[in-house]
């Protein structure tokens, strides 16, 4: 599915929801812009891929376990591109444009969120996909491309493979040692309906709703597995429900997942 721009202040809610496995695997994989000979504005100093961002990140805070370059990311993983910006002025801007194997994924644009003490340098932190969209089964080569407001694009490429049963199994037992937390329950749900364990998905989105009735992305998955078993009722009331929530920095992504797949229910 095709998604429009989404214009966002700042991604430190998504990044401190999405949580990847935290485990260093070689050295970073950074694109470094070439030195200038005049020193600009919002700058970006690099572009980091990574597997995941700690719980409980604050921006420019965060630990992030940066990759080897040729890494591949598995379909359970929750990648990140970290953009460090350096010689902070006003205006802060980046652009995450993500193309997938099938052609352009979807395009984030962000804005530092307001600041005190006129920091010098600001990290962002993008997923490069969200666990429990359209976008988890498109293997092969993926290309991101980060750009600022005012400088040139830089770009990065990155594999996307299935996973395995023994990723699934590490899933549930990240969800297995903290079961109060919603969105294990969301990135277990969703990883077993990769595997086609239709029941046990359905059992594990209803509980990530049940902890947290108020994430859109919650009722966007638990309506595309339904709408996968045929459930069209059920699939129906998952996406409107997802269309009557807002707050999160991904509501235009995520109502046009949401009216999409209600389309296409409707349509048959």
């Amino acid at each position: 599915m095709r998604l429009s721009k989404v214009y966002m202040g700042g991604l430190i809610a998504i990044a401190a929801v999405m949580l990847g496995s935290m485990a260093p695997l070689g050295s970073p994989a950074q694109t470094t812009p070439p030195p200038d000979v005049d020193v600009q504005a919002n700058q970006i100093a690099s572009v980091t891929l990574a597997r995941g961002v700690q719980a409980d990140t604050m921006f420019g805070q965060g630990l992030i376990s940066p990759l080897g370059a040729g890494t591949r990311f598995i379909n359970t993983d929750l990648p990140y591109a970290i953009v460090r910006m350096e010689n902070l002025g006003p205006g802060v801007q980046v652009s995450f444009d993500l193309t997938d194997p099938n052609g352009p994924a979807y395009t984030v644009e962000a804005k530092l969120p307001p600041h005190r003490g006129n920091p010098k340098q600001f990290d962002f932190a993008a997923p490069l996909y969200i666990l429990g969209t359209d976008l988890e089964t498109r293997l092969g080569t993926w290309r991101l491309q980060v750009k600022s407001i005012d400088g040139p694009a830089y770009t990065a490429t990155f594999q996307w493979t299935q996973a395995t049963a023994l990723e699934l199994s590490r899933i549930q037992q990240a969800r297995d040692d903290d079961p109060a937390k919603p969105d294990l329950h969301w990135r277990y749900g969703a990883a077993l309906a990769l595997f086609g364990h239709t029941r046990e998905a359905i059992d594990e989105l209803q509980e990530a709703i049940h902890h947290d009735a108020r994430y859109a992305l919650y009722h966007i998955t638990l309506g595309r597995v339904y709408e996968r078993a045929g459930q069209r009722a059920d699939a129906v009331r998952e996406f409107q429900a997802a269309l009557a929530l807002h707050g999160s920095f991904y509501d235009a992504v995520f109502s046009g997942w949401a009216q999409a797949h209600l389309a296409q229910l409707q349509a048959h």
